[in-house]
């Protein structure tokens, strides 16, 4: 039996890369659940081979002939994300044309959208959630099925298989999300059956790696230009899961669990030895949940004279007794998922901690000088107003002032993060229930497409908030009119940071290498990724302007607000209209999204009334379920439901 394990990109099919792979600032993520598959495969027998299409990026025909040349009986596509679904489409056509009877898997977040998958593409089956027990499940069924020569799939077997979605007589069956290995199984990447994915590339299996200078937090931590030490910076997970349930987040599965340690040492040392690693970029959703095992992962890393950070830590997760002990044991940043400095909005993204909690753990990094990328906020979510901007405004340059490091050194290149609604997440099912996407197979599909390559960025918003175009457009600028307003405020006349300016200003010039930044500026320079159009008049001059002399500027920040907020909310909209009506901006999603924008989606106010409801009855997971329980749904709308919406 041949099996093949497939990455998939998400880049729209027949898109030209913006940047190889072999460019930007971190080095690519080993592909984890692909190598979680074929470990568990292997341990129970089966082999799986690989092919790494994301790494590689091969034509329409590359990938033909390969699999002629590699002929399969099953092939099992890891669409980690939902925006992938056109390339997901995009493979199963030409998989199928290679040999129709290859059975065709498709896992990964993006099968919160089976019923599309399998109606609307060759996949044959969906695993949903975790995958390694329900992958060997069908292995073992087809292994079975392909020795007796059946002609069809018995879905009354399949249906004995934890975490399957097929459709049985037209209709969407789902047998539940899939089971979870315990940690003692959890495996880190093979890096040899990495490579063997890679077609004979051998430079492309570099591309994990990364020099240490060209990563943002590392060159901030003086011991990392430390002589002795190994230059290169690599990324790996400690734990799998997530103790939170985030509206905004895709969430597969349930449950958090950490790695065997003996594991960890024995890996540390082939990265070490075998490809120079002197930097680890611990990439857990979660580190540091498991506050003892965390502790023991740091001590780790010291052994082995490794500096890491941690780009996902919850700031109810540590303490500082936690920094301290991390920052004694080579730790050279933490990144908090902060998203906003609302109480409000941190209930309706059901973050389960307070804007008190931020500040301690934030103040407690800056008491330490244990450094921290203060980037983490998000706007655009349901309930999200310009008194909730505020709000988080105000706790951002409160923050910054602690580091007496100004806001626009803190952000450099970077936009705030607009929400996307990814399927699978109470937000996509919000925007079911209020229309926003229709009911119809036909109109998630076109959804899935629409948003297929898309990033959190301005010009890419899916308005499910409801509010004006005036009010989306002013959203990033007045939280940063409102840092830098705040910033003044508690700096109180102090001087600024000039050391650690410094420093902020090595990742500027970093960011300024970067060629995703450089496509970026080139037409558009702040806002969204690079542009096909070609105009040799920047359409977002307005934006350009208004960040370089207006939203950082101190003194601005001393006038009202009812003078300054009015004429920057309306430069941004006339700018707006330009793009629309004169360059025609094809990529711009506002005129999307916006043109069914109304007030009557946008949450109640007595639905986030904190003197009448609870922080539980504030979360959009809540608020979608009450309106679920409301409405009449058939038993397939209620399997289709609970797979949009995530578990």
């Amino acid at each position: 039996m041949n099996t093949l394990i497939c990455s998939v990109p998400v880049e729209t099919p027949g898109a030209k890369l913006r940047r190889k792979r072999s460019e930007g600032s971190f080095p690519i993520m080993p592909k984890i659940a692909c190598t979680a598959l074929n470990n568990w495969a292997e341990k129970n027998g089966f082999k799986c081979n690989y092919y790494d299409i994301d790494m590689l990026y091969p034509s329409d025909e590359e990938i033909e002939k390969f699999l002629r040349d590699n002929p399969q009986d099953i092939i099992g596509l890891s669409a980690v994300v939902s925006t992938s679904y056109l390339q997901v489409k995009r493979l199963c056509r030409i998989i199928k044309k290679v040999n129709e009877k290859t059975l065709i898997v498709v896992g990964g977040y993006l099968t919160a959208a089976s019923n599309v998958l399998l109606n609307k593409t060759k996949a044959d089956l969906c695993v949903v959630g975790n995958g390694e027990i329900a992958w060997v499940g069908i292995l073992k069924y087809m292994d079975k099925h392909l020795k007796e020569k059946r002609n069809q799939l018995d879905f009354d077997e399949l249906s004995k298989i934890r975490g399957l979605a097929f459709l049985k007589n037209e209709k969407l069956a789902f047998t539940g999300y899939g089971e979870t290995l315990k940690g003692c199984n959890l495996n880190f990447p093979d890096f040899d059956w990495l490579k063997s994915g890679l077609n004979g590339d051998k430079e492309a299996l570099k591309n994990y790696f990364r020099p240490f200078q060209k990563v943002e937090e590392f060159i901030m931590d003086p011991k990392a230009w430390e002589k002795g030490r190994r230059p290169m910076v690599v990324n790996i997970f400690t734990s799998k899961g997530c103790v939170a349930k985030c509206t905004f987040c895709q969430r597969g599965s349930k449950g958090y669990d950490v790695y065997d340690l003996d594991k960890l040492d024995k890996y540390l040392v082939t990265l070490k030895e075998k490809y120079n690693v002197g930097f680890v970029m611990v990439a857990d959703e979660n580190f540091g949940s498991n506050r003892k095992y965390s502790r023991e992962v740091a001590e780790l890393f010291h052994k082995h004279g490794m500096l890491w950070n941690a780009i996902g830590v919850r700031c109810t997760s540590v303490d500082k007794e936690d920094l301290i002990h991390y920052q004694n044991n080579g730790c050279s940043s933490l990144k908090f998922g902060l998203e906003s400095g609302s109480q409000t909005m941190l209930d309706v993204m059901e973050k389960k901690f307070t804007v008190e909690d931020i500040k301690k753990a934030i103040f407690a990094c800056a008491e330490i000088g244990l450094h921290t990328p203060l980037m983490g906020f998000m706007v655009g979510m349901p309930g999200e107003s310009e008194e909730t901007i505020r709000e988080s405004g105000e706790l951002a340059g409160e923050l910054y002032a602690k580091l007496k490091v100004p806001p626009n050194f803190i952000w450099g290149h970077n936009d705030i993060p607009y929400a996307i609604p990814l399927v699978g997440t109470p937000l996509y099912e919000y925007g079911k229930q209020m229309k926003l996407v229709g009911s119809s197979v036909e109109d998630e599909e076109r959804y899935l497409e629409m948003t297929s390559n898309v990033a959190v960025l301005k010009r890419f918003f899916l308005n499910f908030n409801g509010a004006p175009i005036t009010e989306v457009l002013f959203w990033d600028m007045l939280y940063w009119l409102e840092c830098t307003r705040s910033y003044v405020k508690f700096m109180n006349g102090e001087e600024d940071d000039v050391n650690a300016i410094k420093k902020y200003n090595m990742q500027i010039d970093l960011q300024n290498q970067n060629p995703h930044h450089k496509a970026k500026q080139k037409s558009v320079q702040v806002m969204g990724a690079g542009t096909e159009n070609k105009v040799s008049f920047n359409n977002y001059f307005v934006t350009n302007w208004l960040r370089e002399k207006v939203i950082f500027n101190k003194t601005i920040a001393k006038l009202p607000r009812f003078i300054v907020n009015p004429l920057v909310k309306y430069s941004l909209y006339l700018e707006w209209l330009v793009q629309k009506y004169i360059f025609k901006d094809k990529h711009n999603l506002h005129k999307y999204s916006n043109s069914f924008a109304s007030a009557d989606f946008r949450l109640k106010k007595e639905l986030l009334d904190k003197k009448t409801t609870s922080q539980r009855d504030r979360s959009l997971r809540t608020i979608v379920n009450n309106k679920i329980a409301k409405i009449s749904q058939s038993q397939e709308a209620k399997v289709i439901s609970s797979l949009t919406g995530g578990p």
